[in-house]
């Protein structure tokens, strides 16, 4: 009984012995490297919430049809002198550039109605359906082309509207396609020397559809409901310039990390109209 005694004690003591030495190589061997991962941890959320704007404060306070409001200039990379309000269309310019605007940005949301009666497209509540139907009102792409602040697209010339990428995202709970694309300027002659041969844009968009009656106030119906889109782009530019094409490329990027982080400022109409903004 005793040597069965002896044998328990000796156990319980090997055990003991076996978690105090596993305990003490993390505390010293592993213990920076734990250490090290909580420090990283903490830093991601602060590089985190740097690059988000707060809820209770938008600089510049955009809406989307009745899904919500977002922050344009949550990004401030691009373009750095900030957006401003042009006749419909938001162009930003270059920093210590004011000679064409670098990018756009603009909004549609078209119900029922309009697209039957006035853009004379099909209606959908499909998201999956929405993007083609959009990309039919042309003369809203075409408005982006024609602007003098960023490109003349003469009567010579015609444009082709080229899908890079599509995915479906989610942010604050809405479903939207985004699309990655590019913008073709061709002649309509190749005999007619007196426009570039190639001129390109590209562009990020999410489309969305916006219900009527999602507010919580009858007045959010004035946001814009029915099928919607945010648009994104960069200046066109003369591909046969390589500078210029290696200038919109670099653009492209920068406005791709922008739109993102606008896009994850996305909240309800409920909570946008609560925060503070400021209006330009």
């Amino acid at each position: 009984m005793k040597n069965v005694k002896k044998m328990l004690l000796i156990g319980v003591l090997a055990t003991a012995s076996i978690i105090g030495t596993g305990c003490g190589k993390s505390d010293t061997s592993t213990g920076s490297t734990a250490s090290g991962e909580t420090t990283a941890k903490e830093s991601k959320v602060e590089e985190t919430t740097k690059k988000t704007a707060p809820k209770n404060k938008f600089e510049y306070p955009i809406t989307l049809g009745t899904i919500g409001g977002m922050d344009l200039m949550a990004d401030r990379e691009f373009p750095k002198a900030g957006f401003f309000p042009a006749g419909g269309i938001i162009l930003g310019f270059d920093e210590n550039k004011g000679e064409l605007a670098s990018s756009f940005y603009q909004r549609e949301c078209t119900d029922k109605t309009s697209a039957e009666e006035v853009w004379h497209v099909e209606y959908s509540e499909d998201l999956e359906k929405i993007p083609e139907i959009l990309k039919g009102l042309k003369s809203i792409w075409e408005s982006f082309l024609e602007d003098g602040r960023m490109y003349t697209m003469y009567s010579d010339q015609q444009y082709e509207l080229i899908v890079d990428n599509s995915e479906k995202v989610s942010y604050n709970g809405v479903d939207f396609i985004k699309e990655e694309g590019h913008i073709d300027i061709t002649r309509k002659d190749p005999s007619n020397t007196y426009s570039p041969e190639l001129v390109r844009s590209k562009y990020i968009a999410y489309y969305y559809f916006s219900p009527e009656g999602a507010g919580s106030n009858p007045a959010d119906d004035n946001q814009g409901y029915g099928m919607g889109m945010a648009i994104w782009g960069v200046r066109p530019v003369d591909m046969s310039d390589e500078t210029e094409a290696k200038t919109m490329e670099e653009n492209y990027e920068k406005l791709k990390k922008s739109t993102k982080a606008s896009m994850e400022t996305l909240i309800s109409l409920d909570d946008y109209w609560k925060i503070d903004k400021k209006f330009y």
